[in-house]
């Protein structure tokens, strides 16, 4: 029995987990630090307090260590279900059940795919959706990244530093990012960029040899050892759903933002799960919001 159950290991999840621990409350965090889009997301170059930057994984395991050192305690299990009895939340994972008496849903989102021929046949084989995890892989060879946006600047970046060439098939008509990526982005001499793609599969014999696609109505062909997808991310909302929390137009958690509360009574949420600003700064400031929710929600 817990006083407080948080479902997600990410910057929302672990600093609502510090806060309720140094709070005196007994605080559980369920999730995988090391899968969490901050712990995947390299280089972090805007979040406060870290002038030189700072590794998404190492920020995740100072978060961690922050909580632990107030008492809250880390479970890797992965969350099966989640059902509400009279006031209290029973959380059953793959190997045990816990109850608490108000919960915090930070389960953030995932990657979006393509949805393309090759993609699932070719996953872990060439295909990535984590430039910072498996770009090593591909030192000295060539890559393409398919997306848009700052994802897929930071990943352009990361990966000429490693790969003989890059190519960048942005599906949109302009590459909207951060003006320091796009400066940064300009001075590559190894990069070549596509705009307006439409992707058509991914090719391969056994791993990944190539990618074909569309742009403005003729078909393109490239010879790639990798294929970094970068199509931003899908919020994870099925425990949500199962629990009857409300969701908004967009599919993202509906919540109250000054407080983080849902709908339902003594269930909270934060971080990229409820949408807006998907940052790691924003998400530290939710999982401040609903841990003190639920605190409240407790006393």
């Amino acid at each position: 029995m817990y006083d407080v159950i948080i479902i997600g290991a990410g910057p929302a999840g672990l600093t609502a987990g510090m806060y309720c621990a140094r709070g005196g409350k007994k605080t559980l965090i369920l999730g995988n630090v090391y899968g969490s889009q901050q712990s995947m997301g390299g280089l972090y170059e805007n979040y406060p307090g870290f002038p030189d930057g700072i590794q998404g994984i190492e920020l995740s395991e100072r978060m961690l260590a922050q909580a632990e050192k107030y008492g809250a305690e880390l479970h890797e299990e992965v969350v099966a279900k989640v059902v509400s009895l009279n006031g209290l939340f029973r959380v059953k994972t793959e190997s045990w059940e816990y109850e608490s008496r108000a919960l915090i849903l930070a389960t953030g989102a995932s990657h979006r795919k393509l949805s393309v021929p090759g993609e699932e046949e070719y996953a872990t084989r060439g295909v990535s959706y984590c430039a910072y995890c498996d770009g090593a892989l591909f030192r000295s060879k060539t890559v393409a990244v398919v997306g848009y946006g700052n994802g897929a600047a930071r990943a352009v970046l990361y990966l000429a530093g490693l790969c003989m060439k890059v190519h960048l098939l942005n599906v949109r008509e302009d590459l909207v990012a951060e003006a320091v990526y796009l400066d940064r982005i300009e001075s590559l001499t190894n990069l070549s960029t596509f705009s307006g793609v439409e992707p058509i599969s991914i090719l391969g014999d056994g791993f990944v040899t190539g990618i074909e696609f569309k742009v403005r109505g003729k078909v393109h062909t490239l010879k790639v050892d990798g294929v970094f997808v970068e199509m931003g991310v899908e919020p994870n909302v099925d425990l949500a759903v199962d629990l009857g929390v409300e969701l908004t137009r967009g599919g993202f958690v509906k919540v109250n933002r000054l407080t983080q509360a849902t709908n339902v009574p003594g269930v909270f949420a934060a971080g990229d799960v409820t949408g807006g600003r998907m940052q790691v700064t924003t998400a530290v400031g939710a999982g401040t919001s609903a841990a003190i929710s639920a605190m409240r929600h407790i006393q």
